[in-house]
């Protein structure tokens, strides 16, 4: 069997670029994104490394889902070799996060064994950068009001994440969660570890941020990573609730002065949430691209799915 282990800072240096060569634009793949979440998701990685390419393939000990191979080389040598895997450890092979690209090759080499189940939730929300710092248009003119209430109610700056400002974006998290405490407590407290985790590492991982203070308190903070040259992928944005026009403030000014450069901002998925979905779309993607879950064929036959 493969030599899973959970990732650590040290391996971010050698799989950024493995994940940015791939053309691996899912936000799973992110190097940032699974320290982030490995402990919530049960990920490890594991170098697979040889003269038929340089790869890294993640697995889930959770929900016992492998990641698509990432990385330069031979692509169906690193599907044979993460396939065989699956079969020591006595499971089915089952892919998560695969995209289009990834399910054309999956088909072209493995034609009629795998099927492609559609994961809504867990499909990526990805808008035009010039759409988020502009707000253009009528579409957007809710979102201009609330920015407008803001800016007229309250002495506020943007400034972007240092280690200087982290103390004050923890002291926020804390009473964040404090004023949030009647949600799923389990799953705040999973956040949680990747705040923390973020805040504690964003430079060793290579993430950007920005921080909103209303009068001299933080209102939000917003932290991600690079995905490519074109595209920024926002991992965390948390925000005062209280605030009317916290949220598209931060999320504005983080884009205007951060992420100019980039043609397009992934803002990652909704994992099914109704509210969440509303917010997302409230801020129309140019695209939602379509996420799998890969099964074996003969796992669904006869099933209604």
């Amino acid at each position: 069997m493969l030599d899973f282990q959970p990732m650590t800072l040290a391996d971010a240096a050698w799989m950024k670029p493995l994940q940015e060569s791939s053309h691996q634009i899912c936000c799973e793949y992110l190097p940032g994104n699974i320290y982030l979440w490995g402990t919530q998701y049960g990920t490890e990685i594991c170098r697979l490394k040889g003269r038929r390419g340089d790869f890294f393939l993640t697995y889930s000990h959770i929900e016992h889902n492998y990641g698509f191979p990432t990385g330069t080389g031979d692509v169906s040598w690193a599907l044979s070799v993460l396939f065989a895997d699956a079969e020591a450890r006595d499971i089915p092979p089952r892919l998560f996060g695969v995209s289009d690209r990834a399910r054309a090759v999956l088909e072209g080499l493995y034609p009629g064994r795998f099927a492609f189940l559609e994961n809504r939730d867990f499909s990526d929300y990805v808008y035009n950068a010039s759409d988020l710092i502009h707000l253009p248009g009528k579409k957007y003119h809710a979102k201009r009001n609330h920015i407008a209430a803001l800016v007229k109610a309250h002495e506020w700056h943007y400034a972007p994440l240092t280690r200087e400002n982290v103390p004050d974006c923890r002291a926020f998290q804390a009473e964040w969660l404090r004023a949030n405490a009647g949600k799923n407590p389990e799953e705040l407290a999973q956040e949680d570890i990747a705040v923390q985790r973020a805040l504690a590492h964003f430079d060793a991982l290579g993430f950007v941020g920005g921080v909103l203070y209303v009068g001299d308190a933080v209102a939000g903070f917003t932290v991600g990573e690079r995905v490519n040259e074109s595209i920024f992928c926002t991992h965390i944005e948390k925000a005062d609730g209280a605030i009317r026009g916290a949220y598209p403030l931060l999320n504005r000014e983080f884009a205007a002065n951060a992420l100019a450069d980039y043609e397009y901002i992934d803002r990652e998925e909704d994992t099914g949430d109704p509210g969440l979905r509303r917010a997302k779309l409230s801020y129309y993607p140019v695209r939602i691209p379509v996420e799998y879950t890969m099964v074996e064929m003969d796992s669904i036959r006869g099933a209604n799915i």
